[in-house]
């Protein structure tokens, strides 16, 4: 029962955080997202650092099976683990300047879908999803930026996302839009 509770909401909330975080690097590095719009196969890459840069979920609870040292500290047999999957994609030791985004950066050993015996089942899912989306925002909206006049930051301790993405696109150029409302509202 536990691992359904988990199973239905683990592919719609990580999921959208995942764009989310993916779109507003992309915005908040013009020159990454130009060279995305010129070749759409670097959504794939800005998916990858965007999953390392900023992980939807930042930490996973696990409990040891057997005595095991980490880092030198000695656990005992069934010890709760928290482990932080945020701090670990940005380790200073593994990623040069870890707190910058960088879609060219080598990042697929992140640690944001688990690792081992708990790998995320629906990983292959969610980047597909998210390169589904990106893809079809990038096509409809040609003109995406972010708006000058708001902000928009990533926020969260155990999920991270933008809290919001205030952005402005021109309506005439966007793909599929319908011509802009001419009549009054009542």
């Amino acid at each position: 029962m536990s691992f359904l509770r988990l199973l239905l909401p683990a592919g719609a909330e990580t999921t959208y955080r995942l764009i989310g975080n993916a779109l507003f690097a992309l915005l908040t590095h013009p020159g990454q997202l130009e060279e995305v719009r010129a070749e759409r196969a670097k959504l794939d890459l800005v998916i990858e650092e965007a999953l390392r840069w900023e992980s939807p979920v930042q930490y996973v609870s696990r409990e040891t099976t057997a005595a095991a040292a980490i880092g030198g500290v000695e656990l005992p047999a069934g010890a709760m683990v928290v482990a932080a999957l945020g701090s670990a994609n940005r380790d200073e030791r593994r990623y040069e300047d870890p707190d910058r985004f960088d879609m060219h950066r080598r990042s697929d050993e992140h640690l944001a879908f688990g690792f081992g015996a708990h790998f995320c089942a629906g990983s292959h899912l969610a980047r597909l999803e998210a390169r589904i989306a990106l893809d079809a925002l990038l096509d409809r909206l040609p003109s995406l930026h972010l708006d000058p006049a708001g902000e928009s930051r990533v926020v969260g301790l155990a999920f991270r996302s933008p809290n919001r993405l205030l952005v402005r696109f021109d309506v005439a150029g966007a793909r599929g839009a319908r011509p802009a409302w001419t009549g009054t509202r009542g």
